[in-house]
């Protein structure tokens, strides 16, 4: 019977342990990813990523929020953020000393989304061979939006990439005496938690993977000559005995260093980098995210459920890995591996299904188990294929290649048709307006903040973020948002040019003059500013 390798667990016979270490981790594995590492850094040059555009629909809050860091303004306290402060405090560093342009900050995310991507062929290749693993990472380049997030200074992948690569290290790591992997593990998820919260949906898997890598089931079946005690313990006391000892040594421990190993991390992060009161930072991110809706003035979270057609859009991968979960399940008695991609799939399905609301670039999270299962599918199929010597299923595999190569080829290439051509922010002309009255203004607003970023002025700290989570949760109003405005009074306003009613209309005709508008944009200027303006061009 050939032989399905499945790393941790194994079905049919044996074959020499030089061989499996060759197939795993041997030079082979290593050409592969380094091949498929070099097409993503060919995808990523063909992107504008030095260009002023917006690549991604966060990325303006996050570059508002670095922009008010550099100028010395504190997260939480001052700044409202509903995320932890690595991701931005990353980003400013980078911006204060390294890279004073966008190209700093979207290369650190192209940098995270190559650890997530060596991560994911790594946790394949231990699991179920070569073949599913390079499927499984190509799969994932290819999938809808990965490009765009994948350079996109947004916390998404930064947040994912470690948390995946914590999974990946339980997986591929040996089982040593100081436990090694599990701290290391705990380290990684970890900064996963201080880039933003969401990794804690991951926490089941690690406590899966430790159950497997360590417990009853998965030790019978990597050493089932070294655990007699465990059979003889349902005969007697003094096995029963033994028995609890093997939980409490080989499974109680690697969790709790696990555990133990995140929580020091994680203070130790937020005490290295600081971030304002944490408290705070708890309060803001829970209001955000669970607390029920307060104010209803741009609808409500349940006016953004998860878009389940996008799984019959992406049916190259949705079809294969109905096949990858039907062969999984089939091994699931003689090998409870194969439960990682099924469980992985089902509890990102459950979570991002249900959790409103939810943002297309959500479905990152998803596509990593859907790949990894399309891949079991394409092998298994190919598997039997050649066992039966199928010419039809042969014919049939060919056809839906042919397809599949076809219709992702054409979504990689729109994507990056489309980030190509995205506004350019630095020709628009409204900058040239904007430039000149920077000298006599402290703070300006805008609708579209990746402008604050571009033009180097911030926004008021307490507008910096505005986004719809903030207005559901009560936190900002359109009151409240008038009121801040005429408090604050920025020197410049960057409207986009709409028929929408704006809260501070009236600030805007008493203290404001249009000074430029064209198709996209109005541009208002505060009257003592036009005024100051004047004063110094006249004496220039």
């Amino acid at each position: 019977m050939p032989r399905t390798r499945l790393g941790l667990f194994e079905f049919g016979e044996r074959q020499p342990a030089a061989r499996a270490v060759t197939d795993h981790f041997g030079y082979r594995p290593a050409i592969v990813l380094a091949l498929i590492l070099f097409v993503f850094v060919l995808l990523q040059c063909l992107l504008p990523l030095r260009t002023a555009i917006k690549i991604g629909a966060d990325e303006e809050f996050e570059l508002a929020k670095a922009t008010l860091c550099l100028k010395s303004y504190e997260l939480y306290t001052e700044i409202w953020n509903d995320q932890p402060p690595l991701d931005t405090f990353l980003v400013t560093q980078i911006l204060k000393y390294i890279s004073p342009s966008v190209l700093g900050p979207r290369v650190l995310t192209s940098a995270f989304t190559a650890i997530l991507l060596a991560a994911v062929f790594l946790a394949s290749l231990r699991l179920h061979g070569l073949f599913t693993a390079a499927f499984t990472t190509a799969w994932l380049i290819a999938s809808p939006g990965f490009l765009e997030l994948s350079c996109s200074v947004m916390q998404e992948i930064p947040a994912l990439a470690p948390a995946v690569a914590a999974l990946s290290v339980l997986l591929v790591g040996r089982k040593t005496r100081w436990h090694s992997a599990e701290i290391f593990a705990g380290i990684l998820f970890a900064v996963a938690l201080q880039m933003k919260f969401i990794g804690v949906v991951y926490l089941p898997l690690i406590a899966l993977i430790l159950w497997l890598r360590h417990g009853e089931a998965g030790s019978a079946h990597i050493r089932p000559s070294a655990m007699p005690s465990l059979c003889e313990g349902e005969r007697g006391g003094v096995g029963f005995g033994r028995k609890k000892r093997f939980i409490a040594t080989n499974i109680l421990r690697p969790m709790l260093l696990f555990v133990t190993s995140l929580a020091l991390s994680f203070v130790a992060i937020m005490l290295l980098i600081g971030g304002g009161s944490y408290l705070l930072q708890l309060n803001q991110s829970w209001a955000a995210h669970f607390a029920s809706a307060k104010s209803f003035e741009y609808g409500s979270p349940g006016d953004y459920p998860f878009d389940w057609s996008v799984l019959l859009k992406n049916w190259d991968t949705t079809v294969p890995a109905a096949f990858g979960i039907s062969f999984s399940l089939s091994q699931v008695r003689r090998s409870p591996v194969a439960l990682v991609p099924l469980v992985w799939l089902a509890l990102t399905l459950a979570v991002f299904g249900t959790h409103k609301p939810w943002w297309s670039y959500y479905y990152v999270h998803n596509a990593v188990p859907l790949c990894w299962c399309a891949a079991i599918g394409i092998a298994g199929l190919w598997q039997r294929m050649g066992r039966r010597r199928s010419v039809g299923l042969g014919l049939l595999l060919g056809v839906f290649g042919l397809a599949a190569m076809a219709w992702m080829g054409a979504r990689v290439y729109l994507q990056v048709a489309s980030i190509r051509r995205s506004p350019q922010i630095h020709s628009a002309l409204v900058l040239t307006e904007v430039e000149r009255l920077k000298p006599f203004t402290k703070f300006m607003y805008t609708d579209d903040p990746v402008y604050s970023f571009h033009t180097g002025i911030p926004l008021p700290p307490k507008l910096g973020v505005i986004s719809l989570k903030r207005f559901w949760s009560g936190d900002l109003t359109n009151v409240r948002l008038a009121q801040e405005m005429e408090a604050v009074k920025p020197g410049i306003l960057l409207i986009t040019n709409n028929t929408r009613e704006l809260p501070f209309n009236e600030l805007i005709h008493a203290q404001y003059r249009l000074i430029y508008e064209d198709a996209d944009h109005r541009l208002y200027g505060r009257k003592d500013v036009l005024a100051e303006a004047k004063r110094s061009r006249a004496s220039q």
